[in-house]
């Protein structure tokens, strides 16, 4: 049976997965895949890492419990089986004979030290929020500093059994091992590197199918096949080679010379290349959306928030700016995620909230100026430095100022840590972020507005949805599969139609050129 390797695509903040088959190009020294990237790899350490490209290389040479198949399933990786209690509070995984790359074996101890550095405070992972929504026992304590480390309930029986005790039944909690973050980690060799560790090839370990042998900061890095890895023998690829390369254009011309395999289109170059054989559209499941800032006068005023959320041509962005298999959103939680007791996507059950309508955009408009007693505002978006979020900026910027008579828009393009960071702390007035699932459930999406989410830079606040979401992750619905799904539709209705807390703009899609001679490769 041929391997399929899982090389995982988040966002910041969302997961999907590409599983990477087999390449025919040959090389001297075997069959490798290359593959361009448009940034650069930022951490090689799985507690450290919080971007897309990071987990994806991360995912090709490191395996946790559980990994996914090519249909999204949770399938055994180190794992090879678990059993859990009862009352669904106590999970025991029963771990396969493994090795890492140096020869030790992965233990259950590798799991326990691996957990509870995430959410030691003193690792200050921007991922340790995770413990918490995978409902480990004393999570929130320990990362608070309320309770030590060690009182964190995960614990290594003997050097095949590992221990997870919860704090309530969570319905996605095996799916959250096949996360990066959940992976395991070799103390000693940790101990050893100390702060060196992950940094380059040589203070790194593997125990997946690949191991790094590169890395050429700024300009690319390299894997080979890792001849411990317990599944080898059905490892199709010698290698994986990304390549750098922030021009599109430039990388599609290498491609066009065959020197690569595996190139993401700009929304520029989609038209040229559509009938390319190669020429490929993968979805994504990265949401786009606006946030307004609350603590505004003026998005303080549901009225106004309404009129922005109507007055957007979403079908325009999607089809004619990005023009790359993207859609346009009137969701928060991503179509192709999760389904529900009754077999249905969340998106099809739920239906979507608002579609573009300038008429009624332009009432409500009109309505939050009589309240706010002004005929003018000049407000500023904020976005990422990219060429296409631009486009699509300043698109927004023409359409605002057209439908919404007396509004002045400005923009304001940063870099993409800078937007983050300007946004975290409050300091802009409408920011175009997005976020892509950790794992394949709606609450991935709906938990970033709640109270206190370090996600929820709108200021969101609304007691009825805290409720609803709390209930459905950590209260008395957890365990009701039709009342928590109910929930969540509820409380997704609140957050768009009823609030317009944030605006959807569009899911990611992906146009890619992919050469003919690479099979296998799947997307969830």
């Amino acid at each position: 049976m041929k391997r399929r390797i899982t090389a995982l695509i988040l966002t910041t903040f969302m997961v999907a997965t590409l599983l990477i088959g087999c390449s025919q190009e040959e090389s001297v020294s075997g069959k490798y895949l290359r593959l361009a990237k448009s940034s650069e790899l930022a951490s090689m350490d799985q507690h450290v890492a919080s971007d897309g490209l990071s987990f994806e290389v991360i995912s090709s040479t490191m395996e946790g419990l559980y990994s996914r198949d090519k249909d999204g399933n949770c399938i055994p990786a180190i794992a090879e089986s678990y059993d859990v209690s009862d009352d669904g509070l106590t999970y025991t995984f029963h771990l396969k004979k493994v090795k890492w790359s140096n020869g030790d074996l992965v233990t259950a101890e590798d799991f326990e030290f691996s957990w509870k550095r995430l959410l030691d405070p003193e690792t200050a992972s921007e991922y340790s929020f995770i413990g918490e929504v995978a409902g480990i026992k004393n999570a929130a304590k320990v990362m608070s500093g309320e309770m030590d480390i060690d009182e964190l309930r995960v614990k290594a029986i003997d050097g095949v059994t590992f221990e997870v005790e919860l704090e309530r039944p969570i319905p996605y909690f095996v799916s959250l091992t096949a996360f990066p973050t959940f992976f395991p980690l070799n103390e000693k060799f940790v101990a050893e590197k100390g702060e060196e560790y992950a940094l380059e090839p040589e203070n790194l370990l593997a125990n997946g199918p690949y191991k790094m042998v590169e890395w050429n900061k700024g300009y690319g890095f390299k894997l080979e096949k890792n001849t411990e890895y317990y599944d080898a023998s059905n490892v199709q690829i010698d290698g994986l080679e990304f390549r750098v390369m922030k021009d599109p254009q430039t990388a599609v011309l290498k491609f066009e010379s065959g020197e690569l395999d595996v190139v993401k289109l700009s929304s520029e170059l989609v038209d040229k290349y559509k009938s390319n054989p190669g020429y490929t559209q993968i979805p994504e499941g990265y949401v786009y959306y606006i946030a307004p800032n609350h603590e505004m006068e003026l998005f303080s005023n549901l009225n106004a928030r309404k009129a922005l959320y109507y007055g957007i041509n979403k079908d325009h962005i999607a089809n004619k700016i990005l023009n790359d298999g993207s859609i346009a959103a009137n969701f928060i939680v991503a179509t192709g995620l999760a389904t529900g007791p009754d077999g249905k996507d969340f998106c099809e059950s739920s239906g979507g909230y608002g579609d573009y309508d300038k008429e009624l955009a332009l009432r409500y408009w009109n309505e939050a100026k009589n309240e706010l007693g002004k005929n003018s505002f000049e407000i500023e978006l904020l976005f990422d430095d990219f060429e296409t979020i631009k486009k699509m900026s300043e698109f927004i910027q023409a359409e605002l100022e057209s439908n919404f008579p007396g509004l002045t828009v400005n923009l304001k393009a940063q870099p993409k840590k800078n937007r983050q960071a300007l946004m975290k702390e409050g300091s802009f007035e409408l920011g175009i972020t997005r976020w892509g699932p950790d794992y394949a459930d709606p609450l991935t999406y709906l938990e970033l507005f709640i109270d206190g989410s370090s996600q929820n830079t709108s200021k969101y606040e609304n007691e009825k949805y805290n409720q609803l979401v709390y209930e459905s992750s950590r209260g008395f619905l957890a365990s009701d599969p039709q009342g928590r799904w109910d929930a969540m539709m509820e409380a997704e209705k609140i957050l768009l139609e009823e609030d317009a807390a944030v605006m959807p703009i569009f899911q990611q899609g992906y146009a890619f050129l992919i050469n003919e001679k690479v099979s296998g490769i799947d997307s969830h």
